[in-house]
């Protein structure tokens, strides 16, 4: 009898996980989020060719587009071919170069503002340049927290800072090991002082407490790095030498985030970014796209209290039209080889789940 149910049991659960592949493969009623950060004048770049991200706002041209602030307006329920476009952090060139695409198609968008940098950065949006698409009723502007800052999710050395690395890293890194002013990092004068630190397991501010290196860390670390016997060492065994000494002397050269600090950073960092979108919009923003997609691990009501009321993620995967507020996924514009991916793509109804069995087990 056993046996006969334990088989029985295999039977429900295959004929259930074939109906789950069915259904991710038939979804028609569906909806897509994309992502987007830099859309940039040459191709190779950080984000996005210009040209590139054209050829794709030209394939959704025909779809219904909605901004952020709109979907209270409906109760999150999105009509069939339904189409989201956002951008993250808020660059310069989201006003030069996609907002001139996207009044030529008549497209919607979001954008989400790291409001640190707004009007204190050449490579970021001015209020004036926010305004002018504000008011011209195509794009929303929501929140991403203050300032887009790291933490240190473990204490283990993965790799090192060095001239190549990338600029907006070493922006949002650099308050991990100096005291910067808001939004002045400048990359000609700033940049050089990270290369050759390590670079560590790092997670947004505002995911987890984390650790923080010491005030004096840059000070004795530049003493390990200048020493003969650190510099005759290969990079691998650098980086293993680093991690031995920091699980050793980690309290010599760390402290540990307390939990009234982390809720004092997140409570910062939302309300901070929604105040200043209201003062400079005069709206109130309540969606947040989480900083580099990392979710707060805490209760979601801990933000909810804060004002927010949708939240965005990286995470891959076509939405319901009926919008989950706690969970809005999206798909990288900037990740596709060329248009036929990209084409393929926001015709694919698989869910999230999906995509993650699909990558797990390779089929």
């Amino acid at each position: 009898m056993k046996k006969v149910m334990a088989v029985i049991l295999v039977a429900i659960v295959i004929l259930l996980f074939l109906i789950f592949i069915i259904y991710n493969k038939t979804r028609k009623k569906f909806a897509i989020c994309l992502m987007y950060h830099s859309i940039d004048d040459k191709p190779g770049k950080e984000g996005i060719f210009v040209d590139e991200f054209e050829e794709q706002i030209k394939l959704i041209k025909d779809k219904t587009s909605f901004k952020m602030e709109e979907l209270k307006k409906i109760n999150y329920k999105l009509p069939e071919n339904s189409i989201l476009v956002t951008f993250d952090d808020g660059y310069k060139n989201n006003y030069t170069l996609a907002y001139p695409i996207l009044k030529k198609y008549n497209i919607k968008a979001t954008i989400f503002l790291n409001t640190r940098y707004v009007g204190n950065n050449a490579d970021y949006l001015s209020w004036e340049n926010i305004k002018e698409m504000y008011e011209s009723g195509l794009v929303d502007f929501q929140m991403h927290t203050h300032s887009h800052d790291l933490t240190i999710k473990r204490i283990k050395v993965v790799d090192f800072y060095e001239k190549d690395t990338s600029p907006y890293f070493k922006r949002e890194s650099y308050n991990l090991f100096y005291e910067g002013k808001d939004g002045h990092f400048n990359v000609k004068n700033d940049s050089g002082k990270l290369d050759g630190l390590p670079v560590f397991k790092l997670i947004s501010q505002v995911s987890v407490a984390g650790f923080r290196p010491k005030k004096n860390f840059v000070e004795k670390y530049r003493k390990i790095e200048n020493s003969d016997g650190f510099r005759k060492k290969s990079r691998k065994e650098k980086i293993e030498f680093l991690n031995k000494l920091f699980v050793e002397k980690k309290d010599e050269f760390f402290y540990k985030i307390d939990e009234n600090k982390f809720a004092e950073i997140v409570n910062f960092e939302i309300l901070e970014n929604k105040k200043i979108i209201e003062k400079n919009l005069h709206k109130t923003p309540f969606v947040l796209a989480y900083p580099w997609g990392h979710r707060y691990k805490g209760n979601r009501e801990d933000l909810k209290k804060l004002g927010v009321e949708v939240f965005v993620t990286t995470r891959k995967g076509a939405n319901s039209l009926n919008l989950n507020k706690d969970w809005i996924y999206r798909i990288s514009g900037d990740d596709f080889k060329n248009l036929s991916e990209f084409k393929k793509e926001i015709n694919n109804g698989e869910t999230p789940l999906y995509k993650k069995i699909k990558k797990l087990f390779k089929f």
